[in-house]
């Protein structure tokens, strides 16, 4: 995997190329130790909003992926600084997806649905998902992660990191994200 600080402006390998987009949800496994069948860039960062991604929408471009696997919105929910409606934050995706098409004739985009969270959360989060994925195109993908994560709108315990957030995965979330994902990002490749 290629650390955030050294992003290649283009792909040196003859396999086609994944980017990762997001927060540290996105961020927190090595996706090319999953993947044989692409090369991978991991662009997410910890903590990121939706304004961040936002900001990176000219460096992804510049990239130009095969495909971008993309998971971000939650950090807009409950922070400190920003506590967004559910459909700003559809919106603000939606918006991301459109620049990253418009920019591209060739990406496709995977982009996975903002995972569960407490309760105070989670009707913002299905009115985000679902404005997000009322968003269609022959090169969109949605992933409704909902199925493999969670049980009765919560993320399942034990695919849960245990440091003290709601929304981190663990090795074994990672996992079963993985089953739904990687397959999905395969047919997008192939």
């Amino acid at each position: 995997m290629i650390s955030n600080s050294s992003i290649l402006p283009y792909n040196i390998s003859m396999k086609p190329l994944i980017l990762f987009v997001g927060d540290s949800i996105t961020h927190g496994t090595d996706w090319a130790s999953k993947i044989d069948f692409a090369e991978v860039q991991n662009i997410a960062v910890p903590g990121y909003l939706t304004d961040d991604v936002r900001a990176q929408l000219s460096e992804i471009k510049r990239i130009n992926p095969k495909v971008i696997s993309m998971l971000i919105g939650t950090n807009d929910f409950g922070n400190t600084e920003v506590d967004r409606t559910g459909a700003d934050v559809g919106q603000r995706i939606s918006e991301i997806i459109r620049s990253i098409l418009n920019g591209s004739q060739t990406t496709h985009i995977v982009i996975s649905s903002i995972l569960p969270r407490d309760f105070r959360f989670a009707d913002r989060i299905l009115t985000a998902n679902r404005i997000v994925s009322s968003v269609t195109h022959n090169r969109i993908t949605h992933l409704d992660c909902w199925p493999a994560l969670s049980h009765n709108e919560y993320l399942r315990p034990e695919f849960l990191l245990a440091d003290g957030f709601d929304v981190h995965l663990n090795s074994a979330g990672y996992e079963a994200w993985s089953k739904v994902l990687v397959p999905t990002l395969k047919r997008r490749i192939l």
